[in-house]
């Protein structure tokens, strides 16, 4: 079963909620970046955040989530189309309304 955009919203009320919280708030965009193309941003996430649940995902949807993030990534000027710059964590609520953006173009 694909990647929904309940399932990426899922994610990013999670991630908005940890910004809230002040967790990992000192993540660079870069070290984020790094996580993302070495295939270990979910576990990253998993450890940083306090009640991060991803047990919605399966091994697919995950590949699927990590490809998604690592082709937005290499294609996209962040700052200049999302207007982050500075945040981790807010690249990704960035990548996770872009793919919501995506799914939403893609059934329309």
């Amino acid at each position: 079963m694909p990647l929904t955009v309940a399932a990426l919203g899922f994610i990013a009320l999670q991630i908005n909620a940890a910004i809230d919280n002040r967790e990992l708030e000192d993540i660079s965009i870069d070290t984020v970046r790094r996580e993302i193309e070495a295939g270990t941003i979910l576990a990253f996430l998993r450890r940083g955040i306090r009640d991060m649940d991803l047990t919605h995902l399966t091994a697919e949807t995950e590949a699927e989530l990590l490809a998604e993030w690592q082709e937005i990534d290499a294609a996209v000027n962040a700052g200049r189309k999302f207007g982050v710059e500075h945040r981790g964590l807010t690249l990704l609520v960035a990548f996770l309304i872009e793919g919501m953006q995506r799914r939403a173009r893609r059934a329309a």
